[in-house]
């Protein structure tokens, strides 16, 4: 009673052949004339040879009454390893990540392979020449690293060369972007982004 055999993998698409099969399952539980035994294998070879696979119970065992079951069966408690399980999960696993293909690892190899290609290869012939390195320029030292000028605080006295003397009274923002509005005697507030402006510090 495993998914695949009954139901049959053909079948599990299809919603009559399922329900036929589903019909075949009754009707063979039904001849039984004093007992019926029910059984399903975790682990199968399939297709004549092979690793084993994993068994899933039939969906047709969940639908017998629960009180007509008598379980004889021996289930994985929770948490417990099955180290069967594991090892065909392992070797799954290897399987699908194992080169198994044919490997060119000598000179009688590399003549086959060029020579199935109608390429002709003959290792005598062929010097193999030791790539030579360019001489490596020495990489230029980078310039030395302009001090970081801090902008113009709130309080600070600084010099425009259109509005003269006056004060920084506020500040929005770092870097590039920073607006500063500044109080000159003469013009009053003018707000300013600092990397136009063109200040200079008093």
């Amino acid at each position: 009673m495993e998914l695949g055999l009954f139901p049959h993998s053909r079948s599990m698409n299809s919603e009559s052949a399922l329900e036929e099969e589903r019909r075949l399952c009754y009707v063979g539980m039904t001849r039984a004339r004093k007992r019926l035994i029910l059984t399903w294998a975790r682990y199968r070879r399939r297709f004549g040879g092979g690793e084993q696979e994993r068994s899933t119970p039939s969906w047709f065992l969940s639908e017998v009454p629960a009180e007509l079951i008598v379980d004889l069966g021996q289930r994985d408690e929770p948490g417990e390893v099955n180290l069967t399980s594991e090892r065909h999960d392992v070797r799954q696993v290897a399987k699908r990540s194992t080169f198994t293909g044919k490997t060119y690892n000598s000179v009688e190899n590399i003549s086959q392979f060029f020579g199935a290609r109608g390429m002709p290869f003959n290792a005598a012939n062929k010097q193999v020449a030791t790539p030579q390195r360019p001489p490596v320029a020495a990489k230029p030292l980078p310039p030395p690293a302009q001090p970081v000028r801090r902008g113009a605080r709130t309080g600070m006295t600084v010099e425009h060369p259109k509005y003269g003397t006056g004060m920084v009274v506020r500040r929005e923002g770092e870097g590039e972007d920073a607006k500063i509005t500044v109080n000159f005697p003469r013009y009053g507030l003018k707000k300013l982004i600092e990397k136009y402006a063109g200040l200079k510090r008093s």
